[in-house]
């Protein structure tokens, strides 16, 4: 359905919007604006860890299209 370069995007935009999310969510309970601190700082780091995790693979993905690239010429 999606070749590489379209999943490596999208893999792009889904970890940058969940570090987006993340960051709110500790912002949040840095500066004690939420009513649940357990749950922003919970669902803050996994947000975090989870939007950095895509973002590495589709970086990862990346880089080896470029190499493979680079060997066919």
């Amino acid at each position: 359905m999606f070749n590489e370069k379209s999943r490596s995007v999208i893999w792009t935009v889904a970890g940058g919007y969940l570090l987006y999310l993340g960051d709110q969510l500790l912002t949040q309970w840095f500066s004690n604006e939420t009513d649940y601190p357990l749950v922003s700082i919970s669902a803050g780091l996994i947000f975090v860890g989870f939007g950095g995790f895509l973002l590495f693979m589709a970086w990862k993905k990346w880089r080896a299209q470029e190499q493979e690239e680079k060997n066919e010429e």
